[in-house]
């Protein structure tokens, strides 16, 4: 019984954590994909499914889906690096307007960078920027060199 409630609980945080294991097709759904949108791009959550051949990157609440035949994949770089949190400073900076001495907090706070885990998927027509959670990368990357046969190259301030 002990055996049977830990194995329970071993499955339960595997997929609390947006990692879905069907037999040969592992699946991630705690990953965005950065989306061009006229001059900006957008966030969309993906979920990220490995095929026998192919990637395949579907949008959970759109029709946008993506697939990449692992044999015309040219290149994986991954990054973790700094982007500007501007929402927090901008939003202290609108409430300093009307209460001065947040503009103390507001200015360091809207510079502040914030680090995230980015991998990059190109082939020759085609890429896919990919936004992964801290839980999911540590997986989601040996599952993609694994299936793909392509080595993640490391880029950025912290390889």
């Amino acid at each position: 019984m002990k055996r049977i409630s830990f194995l329970l609980i071993i499955v339960f945080l595997l997929n609390s954590g947006g990692i879905v294991f069907a037999q040969s097709n592992p699946s991630f759904a705690k990953v965005e994909m950065l989306v061009p949108n006229g001059n900006e791009t957008s966030e969309k959550s993906v979920v990220v499914t490995f095929k026998e051949n192919l990637m395949e990157i579907e949008a959970k609440n759109s029709s946008l889906k993506k697939t990449f035949n692992y044999s015309d994949i040219k290149a994986a770089e991954y990054s973790y690096s700094k982007n500007p949190r501007w929402k927090t400073g901008l939003g202290l900076g609108a409430a300093s307007l009307v209460f001065p001495p947040l503009l103390l907090i507001a200015i360091p706070v809207g510079f502040t960078k914030h680090r995230r885990h980015w991998l990059t998927i190109r082939t020759e027509n085609d890429y896919a920027v990919l936004k992964l959670s801290k839980s999911t990368r540590k997986l989601f990357m040996p599952t993609f060199e694994t299936k793909s046969g392509i080595k993640i190259e490391a880029l950025g301030e912290d390889k």
